[in-house]
């Protein structure tokens, strides 16, 4: 993309820049905001680093670029979380700004060196989605340690020209480089807490040459101003009176490589990686010793014995030692790419900004076929109805909308259209939705559905979402579900928080889409679906089952980390794992088991996913989950075996359970093949014949659970009891979907009634919502029918 960069002259800025080049951007023009005053140093600025100003000119002329400058009143009238559009507000000079260079040289995205500031995140992404412009901020939530060495191995050569910190002095620091004063800062880490990189405004710097600049800056001149002489954190900045440009010395400088985004994720094999159970063995060291294992099954005892005499004889153990990783980075200014060696890889090839994968699967360390499978469409039409459940606090889920129509953008619309009705006549509104998932019929139509999306929630801070392909039949464009959240009273710890981070950087994926990666109230955190896309370039990782799964659980880890000061991957309580292959779940159980705690979690097959990814992560987690118990239970029920995981808290406000209901005549094998006809007979006429009865007690079953308590009546006395006390009013709410396997399954009618019906009977104890939606495949072959149950308070 072409791209201008927003310089202060800083390290930061220019580092940044790099990391654009080094992703394939092409820096186009600089753009700069400067006080009105040319004669004052530095204003008080939110948003603006301005100390040091007057050398920007000459740091464009360095780079031989085009400068955009405008004054900034330095004015910040909104300093609140959220930013709205307002006139006198310094935000704007940058809008106005950015608009300018954008209408003269025509670019695409805008280069931003923020590393920790979601303030000024938050405002330059305000700006630049309502210029159309991308956002690329490589630098953001990067390790400052880590961050600060990168930039000197990189060759930034900047000095400090402001210093305002304990144990930053201006006589003795300011004019240091920063590779002179890293030993220093380190030890101020340690000693004060000190940012490294100045995030903490603990210092300011100035670039005097990196590997971008055609000619470098030399001061010639210039003054100390000591703005404040307090003798424990003393103030001072520099002032430049006199700068010039000249050659650089190409003979001193070394080959520069500056990491692309490949290389941010080289540590998904490496025990320091999120919150791995056994931290003494990487996930390298694992795959081989289960490689080993299976080398010995199939070898004699006396290959045995050879392999362990091999073994003793190495000191680092020849098979289970880790492999030599070969990174090859892309150097600044070069066409060379970058690559991973190792392990099983793939071909891709880019179509419309999309990553077609088709690369051999890897599951269980060893490389497998990967399946062509043709799963079954759903043909009889789903009878959900709109339907939802209220609780005290002021949840509410909203279940069982189906959006109906010829195109996909008409069933969208008539899908929102009842949402927006639903939420408005019960006395919310859009933004106090919390959740949105989307099941839709073909992932090939998926921009003219976000097309409808994107007009009924172009608000700031729209809900957190997931979106799945479903075999829904014919005409049946979306089923839609939604959790909302509204706070009975101004607690400030019951309120709607988000993070929607559109910048492009080596995070996490940007969601430049109308949605949020979360939302929290409380201590509950939603998350938003995530698949394996590499943060810096916005692609899925190529290798198969094992690394999408390992770098969508560092998302989710690193999301709930941001939203939390002590969040973490095994906050999660439950979720949705959603895959596209059966081959798939062994795999996608392990990686998640060894990152977390008793998450109880669901695993769904379904023929499509985003950009053609294997797997897709629902969760949501809570802060105590560690106070959470859990639970393995199930029964019988007719010919059916029902199997229930379950979790809640101590105080009983919170619970979870994922429900499975097999025929119990297949193992838990998640293959398709190998399995005769009579099996599968066998299983589908069992599962076709499930009985009002049947289905009336496995939700008796459920609810009993969710509600941790064994007084929910029979059908008849619920009965007597809804009618003479029909008011749900202050009753807790019950969230299912009910999830069935598409080529063996009773009558759809016969299942949505049922669960009707029972709601209906039970509405003196809880109001229950629920969808019933379909899945090409469950957990494994004999489950039918898998339930996803949740109840706040």
């Amino acid at each position: 993309m072409r791209v201008v960069a927003m310089v202060s002259g800083g390290k930061d800025s220019s580092y940044n820049m790099m990391k654009c080049v080094a992703e394939g951007h092409e820096i186009v023009a600089l753009a700069n905001l400067h006080p009105k005053d040319k004669g004052k140093d530095e204003l008080d600025s939110y948003m603006y680093q301005t100390v040091g100003h007057m050398g920007i000119t000459k740091l464009a002329e360095a780079m031989e670029l085009p400068l955009y400058r405008m004054e900034t009143k330095g004015q910040s009238t909104q300093t609140g979380k959220y930013y709205v559009p307002t006139d006198d507000d310094e935000v704007e000079d940058l809008y106005n700004l950015l608009k300018m260079t954008k209408d003269e040289v025509n670019v695409e995205a805008v280069a931003v060196g923020a590393i920790f500031s979601d303030y000024q995140r938050i405002r330059v992404e305000n700006v630049c989605m309502r210029l159309n412009l991308v956002p690329l901020a490589y630098l953001w939530r990067r390790d400052q340690t880590e961050l600060l060495q990168e930039m000197i191995d990189c060759q930034v050569h900047s000095i400090i020209i402001k210093v305002a910190s304990l144990g930053l002095v201006p006589d003795r620091h300011l004019g240091k480089s920063l590779r002179e004063l890293q030993p220093h800062l380190e030890k101020m880490r340690e000693k004060y807490g000190l940012n490294v990189c100045g995030e903490g405004g603990e210092y300011e710097s100035f670039t005097l040459n990196c590997p971008l600049f055609k000619q470098q800056i030399c001061i010639e001149d210039f003054q100390t101003i000591i703005s404040s002489s307090d003798p424990v954190c003393p103030v001072g900045y520099i002032n430049f009176t006199k700068l010039r440009l000249m050659a650089k010395s190409r003979e001193n400088e070394a080959e520069v490589v500056v990491k692309k985004s490949i290389d941010y994720i080289s540590d998904l094999n490496e025990s320091s990686y999120s919150d791995l159970s056994d931290p003494d063995l990487s996930e390298t060291e694992l795959e081989h010793i289960e490689m080993e294992n299976r080398m010995k099954e199939s070898m004699s005892k006396e290959e045995i014995a050879i392999l362990s005499r091999s073994n003793s004889l190495s000191q680092s153990g020849s098979l289970l030692s880790s492999p030599v990783r070969i990174i090859t980075k892309k150097l600044v200014g070069s066409d060379e790419e970058s690559s991973v060696n190792g392990g099983a890889s793939g071909s891709y090839a880019t179509r419309n900004g999309l990553l077609d994968v088709n690369t051999n699967d890897v599951t269980d360390g060893l490389a497998s076929k990967n399946l062509t499978l043709n799963y079954d469409i759903e043909q009889r039409p789903i009878e959900n109805k709109p339907n939802i459940g209220i609780n005290p606090r002021g949840w509410m889920w909203i279940a069982g909308i189906q959006g109906v129509g010829a195109t996909s953008a008409e069933g969208m619309q008539n899908a929102i259209d009842a949402l927006v009705k639903i939420v408005t006549e019960n006395g919310y509104e859009l933004n106090n939705l919390c959740y949105i998932s989307l099941y839709v019929r073909s992932m090939n139509d998926y921009a003219e559905l976000n097309d409808v999306y994107v007009k009924a929630f172009n608000f700031q801070n729209p809900p957190s979402r997931v979106c799945i392909e479903s075999p829904l039949p014919d005409g049946l464009q979306v089923i839609m579900e939604g959790v909302a959240f509204k706070p009975r009273n101004s607690d400030i710890n019951n309120q709607r928080h988000t993070m929607h981070v559109q910048s492009i950087s080596h995070w996490a994926p940007a969601n430049i889409g109308p949605y949020s990666q979360s939302t929290r109230v409380g201590e509950i955190t939603y998350i938003a679906g995530q698949i394996a896309l590499v943060p810096g370039s916005m692609t899925i990782i190529d290798g198969g089952i094992r690394p999408q799964c390992k770098l969508a659980l560092r998302h989710i880890s690193r999301i709930a980390k941001a939203m939390n000061t002590h969040g973490q991957l095994r906050d999660i309580v439950q979720g949705i794992c959603f895959v596209t292959n059966p081959n798939h779940i062994a795999e996608a159980r392990r990686q998640l088991e060894r990152r977390t705690t008793n998450a109880i979690m669901d695993y769904i097959v379904v023929p499509a996913l985003p950009r053609k990814a294997l797997v897709e992560w629902q969760v949501w987690a809570h802060s105590h989950n560690d106070k959470f118990d859990y639970e393995e239970t199930g029964c019988s029920v007719g010919d059916y075996t029902v199997s229930s995981r379950r979790r809640w808290n101590y105080e009983n406000n919170c619970a979870a359970i994922v429900c499975y209901v097999s025929t119990g005549l297949a193992t838990s094998s998640t293959q398709l093949t190998d399995l005769s006809d009579d099996i599968i007979q066998r299983h589908q006429k069992l599962a076709i014949g499930l009985t009002v009865d049947n289905v009336n007690d496995i939700l008796q079953y459920i609810v009993n659970k969710l509600l941790k308590s064994n007084g929910v009546p029979s059908a008849d006395s619920a009965q007597k009891q809804s009618s003479s006390n029909p008011s749900n009013t202050g009753l807790p709410a019950i969230h299912l979907k009910v999830f069935y396997q598409v080529s063996a399954t009773p009558p759809i009618g016969l299942l949505t009634r049922s669960i009707a019906e029972f709601a209906e009977r039970i509405s003196n104890l809880t109001s229950i919502a629920f969808s019933v939606l379909p899945a090409s495949s469950l957990h494994n072959f004999s489950t039918f029918l898998s339930i996803y149950g949740i109840r706040h308070l």
